[in-house]
């Protein structure tokens, strides 16, 4: 067994690749372009969607801020700065109690989410810009 072996690695030759490195290096940029331009258009295919569904979440929470009243609290500071004065906790507690939470946080995050997907958008143009300089 080991004498066939010898005799297998006398007969093989190792010849350097001369362009080895180069293609090696060329692979490696190809690569990372590739997965920039991924990571670009599911940057873009995310912040598009939260944009798109943020027009639904404002109609659900204007129709939500208007069903609870909060509306008719928020325009009681305006008209009657007295009543508020001597009984603030309690209308504090009421224009509170009054706010629709799940559609604030809903539509909050869908903001949040728009504005991250376009903050990672601008770093993956500005480093795509980079790797075509380079």
């Amino acid at each position: 067994m080991q004498d066939r072996l010898t005799k297998v690695f006398q007969k093989a030759k190792y010849e350097e690749n001369l362009n080895l490195s180069q293609n090696i290096w060329l692979t490696l940029v190809k690569r990372e372009k590739h997965n920039t331009q991924i990571k670009l258009w599911l940057f873009v295919l995310v912040g598009i969607t939260s944009l798109v569904g943020l027009v639904p979440a404002f109609k659900i929470l204007g129709s939500d801020l208007a069903q609870s009243g909060f509306y008719e609290y928020l325009s009681l500071a305006f008209s009657d700065s007295g009543l508020i004065l001597s009984a603030w906790r309690e209308f504090v507690f009421s224009l509170a109690e009054s706010l629709p939470v799940l559609s604030i946080v809903f539509t909050l995050s869908l903001v949040f989410i728009f504005f991250l997907s376009l903050k990672y958008l601008m770093k993956q143009i500005i480093r795509n810009q980079l790797l075509l300089t380079a």
